[in-house]
């Protein structure tokens, strides 16, 4: 690769990348798994939670020192990996653009982050929805009239029972989208929350939230195309049908804090544009990428449903 090829940062597009946020595209990642400024390798200790229940004795003599605590745990090495996207621009549309005053380079680094986003919706979903990264005492599959679909099962208790298997208890629930229509118009719910016969009415997340007394629910509503490019798209909910509990710790990171996990991210994301060999006026790509990589620090720290409800006949 000579010099003229390679890969140029652009402060105007780095700013689009790290600002961008589709309005109507709801991503949870965030939120399920909170960001940590990391090296590109850290370590980080997967915790016996016991440690964080353990008080020592913190009375201090006069002329002694105080007890020290070490962080418990396995420390395990890591690093971030990287995730990008390149959309390609004509320099025949480049410059039509610029006649009618549309940037289209700010219009394809909104679109890369996109699918860089989306991306990373996928591998958070995947982490919380796999049963191995929990203990096997706060993993549960629903059937028969447990389902939240059947209007006879109990969906507040079961929550409050995963809830209550943590060892520490889960400050916020994930809800697949249909998992959360189906639980926010539930006859028992409905009646919890609005004192009626439970026959009419919906629940909203905050309410939902104060009933069982968490900080917040969140809905993973995103789409992905199961399918290969050319072939015929088969749409399918990123979240699937479950139900996932986490302890968050926000000012948890890889030097301690009783957390569920967190994604490790070095730097900030980028942005920029590279020369490409298109057409016979030539072209540029326009790239949007970050560093990061997401772990499971605490598996008793949360809790997974599966098979939450019916599925759609």
């Amino acid at each position: 690769m000579s010099a003229t090829d390679q890969f140029t940062e652009s402060p105007t597009l780095t700013a689009i990348a790290i600002a961008y946020k589709n309005p109507d595209v709801s991503l949870i990642a965030d939120e399920v798994l909170p960001r940590v400024p990391t090296p590109r390798s850290f370590k980080y200790h997967k915790y016996d939670e016991a440690g964080d229940f353990t008080v020592p004795d913190t009375r201090v003599g006069r002329r002694s020192s105080p007890n020290q605590v070490e962080i418990e745990g396995t420390e395990t090495d890591a690093s971030v990996e990287a995730y990008g996207i390149d959309i390609p621009l004509d320099n025949v549309t480049i410059e039509e653009a610029k006649k009618q005053k549309w940037n289209p380079e700010g219009k394809a680094t909104e679109r890369a982050t996109n699918i860089v986003n989306l991306d990373r919706e996928i591998r958070v979903a995947k982490l919380v929805s796999d049963p191995t990264n929990y203990h096997a005492d706060h993993v549960e599959a629903l059937s028969g009239s447990d389902l939240f679909s059947d209007p006879g099962s109990d969906p507040i208790s079961i929550l409050e029972d995963m809830m209550s298997t943590c060892w520490v208890k889960p400050n916020q629930l994930g809800f697949g989208f249909k998992v959360w229509r189906d639980l926010r118009k539930h006859p028992k719910v409905v009646k919890a929350i609005h004192g009626n016969s439970g026959d009419q009415g919906r629940a909203t997340k905050a309410q939902v939230a104060e009933l069982l007394e968490i900080k917040r629910i969140l809905v993973g509503e995103s789409r992905v195309n199961l399918k290969r490019p050319g072939e015929d798209p088969v749409l399918a909910r990123v979240w699937d049908n479950i139900v996932c509990g986490q302890y968050i710790d926000r000012t948890a990171d890889t030097s301690g804090g009783m957390t569920f996990g967190f994604t490790a991210v070095h730097g900030k994301k980028v942005a920029g544009t590279l020369p490409a060999n298109m057409g016979i006026h030539g072209g540029k790509l326009i790239r949007s990428a970050e560093e990061v990589r997401e772990v499971v620090i605490a598996s008793r720290a949360g809790f997974l449903i599966q098979n939450a409800t019916a599925p759609d006949a």
